[in-house]
Formats: C-alpha cells, structure tokens, sequence
C-alpha cells in the first residue's frame, strides 16, 4: 500500500469499528469517532461523513447489495460493503476504484482472503449493475428509497398524508443544514455576506455557505461568540423569554450542554436573573459549566434528576424543560434514532416526559411559565404529554415544526402557566 491509500484506509477503519460499535451497543458513531482523537480533523471530517451516511441510507444500500448476495454475510463485511456503495452512489465525489479497493481492503482485515474475494465480486457488479431505487408513493418503497423504517413511514402516512411525509423522509436522508447561532455585536465571522444561505430569528441564527469544520475552526467560535444550534433548539428558548420578569428565578431542568441558557444569555434576558442549570449526565454538564464560564454566564450548574429537583416547589418563576426523547423529529442530524426506535418507543418516552413536566411544573410559583419541548414530531410525546396536565396549566402556546420546513431540525414545543 501507498501512504495515501494507508491513509485513506484508516479513515475508513474508523467509520467501520464506529458502525459495528453501534450496531453492537447501540453508541453512536460521533461519540465512537470522537474517541479516535490521533485522527487527522480532515480524516475525522471523513470518517463521520462515511459513516453517517451509511446509517442515513442503510434500506436503500441493502436494496443495492441485495442481488448480488447469495446467503447471510458477517456484520463486518456487510458494513464494509454498504460503507463501499455509500460512498459510490451517494458521496460520489469519492472514486469508484477507491472505495473498491479500500472496501476489498476492510473485508480482507475482517475475514482474510476469502472475504476480500467475495466483497471485490459484489462491490464490482453493485458499483454499475446496482438496481434503480423502488419509485412508488406506497409505504414500503418510500422506506427503501429514503431508508426509514417501514412502521414509521407508515404512521407518518396516516398522521400527516402523502406530501407531508414525503418532506419528511427527504429531510431525514440529507446532511443536517449547519446552523450558527451568532453572539450579537461579533463582527469577525468566517463567511461572507454573499456565503449566507439563509437566517432565522432576526439574523440571530445564519445558515453559512460553509464546510462545518471552516467554522469549528473559525477564532470567533474557538471564543465563544459562535455556536452550532439549530433555530429549532433557539426557537424553544425565545418563547422563555417573554415570561422573566425583572430577578426572576429560571431553571433549565435537562440543561446540558447549555445551548439554550446560551442563547437567552447571549440576548440579555437573562441579566439580574437567578438561573439554575440541572442535568442528569455528570459528564455532560463538565461541557454545560465550561461553556457557561466561557460566555461569562453566571449560573449554578449541577447533576441532578429532574424528576426530583433540589429545589424548593413553588420558588421559581420559569422552567425550561427540553426532555429526553425518541429523537425522531431530528432523524438527519442523529440518523441512529431510526434504527433505536420501535412503534412503542415515543409511548414510552411520553411516560418519562410526563414525569419530568409534572415535576417542572411543581417547581414553579402560580402564575409561573414552563416551556416544554422535545426533539420529536410524535403525537405521543408532544401534545399527549401536554394533555396529562392540562388541569394543572393554561395552555399560551403548542407549535409542531415537522422536519424539513424552513430547513430546521423538526420539534415541538408548549409554552404553559401554572393556574
């Protein structure tokens, strides 16, 4: 092997062990990939984008694989092969002699000489003989061509109709839109007027022009004043903001890693404010303190379970609670969800997420204001959630943002006042 073929080896090595990890322990293939810190950032670029992409487009991969394979393959070959045909039919950019090669390589290392003659017949015959995508509007085709699962494609169906799940499945299959929240007054940024896509919330949110590490590396992000969030996730945030009056108590009760004390701080709402950040992940609220000190944002930050709060009922005057959930409005920004997720699993997370929003609003003096969000577009963790307190609260606000409108991530939120 030549240095560049070694090199590009690698990468692809990395993107490999993320995948298997994930399909082994469920982790996901950034939090594996993070872990390979020796990696070059442009290798590391490489290695996340192969294997997101893989995951994105699994069901129509295996629709390519599938006649070209005779009987059961082992879980390494098998994602080396779908990881080879991701990046001929869907990162074309990449050479199709390359990802041959480098993918024979990978089966090679997995299961010897045999296995690296298997997968270079397969991936020569699927690399130009591979079969068109399914082209039909019923639910099984629109699974394979956008790569959903099928019970899920076919509850969209039902709930939302043909156009709207069409939208829906298309933004689950592209990169994620990169968003930047921009701290108002920075004037040094990495993109030009003409590199902006769009904005969102008064310009406070851009959607650049730009590769995601030109900004990661960018010294206005290294500094604090730029951060990656979606307009979604400030979205929920500014409907907090009309509801703190002048030294209000406020608490983000699954705050981690911040973004959204953040982006109220960054705006001023927050000054004279009492503000408690509470997660249940020790690790993750290390990045919440460290970015808070890095802002200049005075708040309390602590691990703790928001089911039960160390804090005294009725003493705050507002609460964020932006709750764990199934992750299936944000399918292209965290293309596991897909494959995690049952027909049972957002009934499930409604059980956690009403505990969580009954003991939020628990927190708060009459009068006070929760807003509720999750990452998620399924009636059983947004408006059925809402509807268990409904004796409890009146009810200012509900909006659901379906995936793909506007180009944000989809969720849903409730802004609610305790009677």
């Amino acid at each position: 092997m030549n240095e560049d073929f070694i090199q590009g080896y690698e990468c692809r090595r990395s993107a490999l062990i993320a995948l298997l990890s994930f399909e082994r322990n469920g982790y996901a293939v950034a939090e594996t990939l993070s872990r390979h810190g020796q990696m070059d950032p442009r290798d590391h670029g490489l290695a996340l984008e192969i294997a997101t992409t893989t995951l994105r487009h699994m069901l129509l991969l295996d629709h390519y694989l599938e006649p070209f394979l005779r009987g059961p393959t082992s879980p390494e070959v098998r994602w080396a092969l779908r990881m080879s045909l991701a990046q001929i039919h869907i990162l074309s950019r990449i050479p199709v002699h390359a990802a041959v090669d480098l993918g024979v390589e990978l089966a090679r290392e997995a299961g010897g000489d045999g296995a690296s003659r298997f997968a270079n017949a397969v991936l020569r015959r699927a690399a130009y003989r591979a079969p068109e995508p399914p082209t039909g509007d019923d639910a099984r085709s629109l699974s394979v061509r956008h790569s959903h699962p099928l019970w899920l494609v076919e509850r969209w169906l039902s709930r939302h109709g043909l156009e709207a799940t069409r939208a829906m499945l298309q933004a689950g299959s592209e990169e994620p839109a990169i968003w930047v929240r921009v701290r108002p007054g920075t004037t040094d940024l990495p993109w030009t007027p003409n590199e902006i896509r769009d904005t969102a919330h008064d310009g406070l949110f851009v959607r650049p022009g730009l590769a995601r590490d030109a900004v990661l590396s960018h010294k206005s992000f290294v500094s604090g004043k730029l951060a990656l969030q979606d307009p979604s996730s400030g979205a929920v945030a500014l409907a907090l903001s009309a509801h703190l009056p002048a030294g209000a108590a406020v608490a983000d009760v699954c705050a981690a890693p911040g973004g959204k004390l953040a982006c109220l701080h960054d705006l001023g709402f927050l000054e004279g404010r009492t503000v408690l950040a509470l997660d249940s992940s020790v690790q993750r609220q290390g990045r919440t303190r460290d970015g808070f000190r890095q802002r200049g944002l005075d708040a309390l930050v602590a691990a703790a379970d928001g089911c039960f709060p160390p804090v005294r009922e009725g003493s705050l005057d507002a609460v964020l609670l932006d709750a764990p959930c199934s992750n299936l409005g944000v399918l292209s920004r965290r293309p596991e969800a897909r494959w995690r997720a049952t027909a049972g699993t957002a009934r499930f997370h409604g059980k956690l997420q009403t505990e969580l929003l009954r003991a939020g609003l628990a927190l708060l003096k009459p009068g006070g204001v929760i807003v509720y969000s999750v990452c998620s577009t399924e009636a059983e963790e947004c408006d059925e959630v809402v509807d268990r307190v409904a004796d409890q609260v009146d009810v200012l606000e509900r909006d659901l943002h379906l995936p793909g409108v506007q180009g944000w991530d989809g969720f849903y939120r409730a802004t609610l006042r305790r009677k």
